[in-house]
């Protein structure tokens, strides 16, 4: 396949710091969520599997036996668990790689957590709609729920990062770290109108991110300082950031059917176009050297560093299979989750 990589220039590099809010102190406008602790609510259930061949690629989809609406991140996590961020039913669905699940319920109800993260031996989430964090512990008997200090969280996505914490974006314009001791500090733009959607560990200990207005890519230090670069793409729409075995920062570019890749140093930014049928929106490092994106469409895909493009589509018994997040498993295959609805899907490592 020829590859057809735009070099464009970086335009305007902006630095943003302006200060952190630490969770417990008074923040703007926020209203006072009661962030609780427990023992969780927990169902147990059985995903049922189908298998499917695709352009020489083996992919699995599991089901849930009642579908629970919403979801959004999948992770990796304890247990040698898939994880994953049950927003309508508002809890962590623990999932193994033979199907079986386990939903842990947030002591809030409607809580709608949406991001979820590894920390040592537990598991960090972050709720929709409330202004509340959580973690729940490997043995899954105890959800602490802690304040971030925010209004609501709006948070789309969670990575652990150096120093045994995880990063989260939030949609009022900031992007917050959790310690593993529920210690949580917000760090906020310094202009106005920023929407954070992904984030990733980077190199030099950063954690990298994707900022929708801009549209831009940037990085925070594990001290809150903020760099950014424009991407110069136009209408970037992104849920996907990732760092690539070639060292450069890797996105999905939903907004211009792309993907795209920036140098660490922010000089040069890669803009990859052929090959796609639907719209990269999602995107993870792959255990073999090559990356892995989830489309809008049930198609999952691979692009190798030097830019080639795969597709793998599937069959989406459910209608729609818009694969929002992604990620490594346990076994080193490729797992990713439908967003509409109680369904993951399982890549098989490596392709024939």
């Amino acid at each position: 396949m020829t590859v057809s990589a735009r070099n464009l220039p970086v335009s305007a590099l902006k630095i943003a710091f302006s200060g952190l809010l630490i969770a417990g102190a008074a923040a703007p406008g926020a209203r006072g969520a009661t962030c609780t602790a427990g023992t969780p609510k927990v169902t147990m259930e059985k995903w049922t599997a189908a298998k499917t061949k695709s352009n020489g690629a083996e992919i699995t989809i599991y089901s849930a036996p009642t579908d629970h609406g919403a979801q959004l991140q999948i992770t990796s996590g304890v247990d040698k668990s898939l994880w994953i961020a049950s927003v309508t039913a508002s809890a962590l669905v623990k999932l193994s790689t033979k199907g079986a699940a386990t939903l842990y319920y947030t002591p809030t109800a409607n809580a709608a957590p949406e991001a979820v993260a590894a920390n040592g031996k537990s598991m960090f989430f972050t709720e929709w709609a409330t202004s509340c964090a959580g973690s729940l512990n490997k043995s899954g008997k105890k959800i602490t729920e802690f304040s971030t200090g925010l209004a609501e969280n709006k948070s789309t996505n969670m990575a652990t990062g150096p120093g045994k914490t995880t990063w989260f974006v939030t949609d009022y314009d900031g992007i917050g770290s959790i310690s593993s001791k529920n210690k949580v500090k917000i760090y906020g733009f310094s202009d106005d109108g920023n929407q954070p959607t992904a984030i990733t560990a980077g190199p030099g200990g950063n954690m990298w991110f994707i900022d929708n207005v801009g549209p831009n890519v940037g990085f925070i230090t594990p001290k809150g300082a903020v760099t950014e670069y424009n991407a110069g793409l136009g209408n970037l729409y992104s849920f996907g950031i990732a760092t690539g075995s070639d060292g450069r920062i890797w996105f999905a570019d939903n907004g211009n059917n792309s993907i795209g890749a920036i140098t660490a140093d922010g000089k040069t930014v890669s803009d990859y176009t052929q090959g796609f049928t639907g719209d990269p929106i999602s995107i993870v490092a792959g255990p073999d050297g090559n990356l892995y994106f989830g489309e809008t469409t049930p198609v999952i895909g691979r692009i190798t560093p030097a830019g080639v493009v795969t597709e793998y589509p599937f069959p989406a018994s459910e209608g729609t299979f818009s694969i929002l997040s992604l990620t490594v498993g346990p076994d080193k295959n490729i797992w990713f989750a439908n967003n509409p609805h109680s369904q993951v899907g399982m890549l098989k490592l490596p392709i024939k």
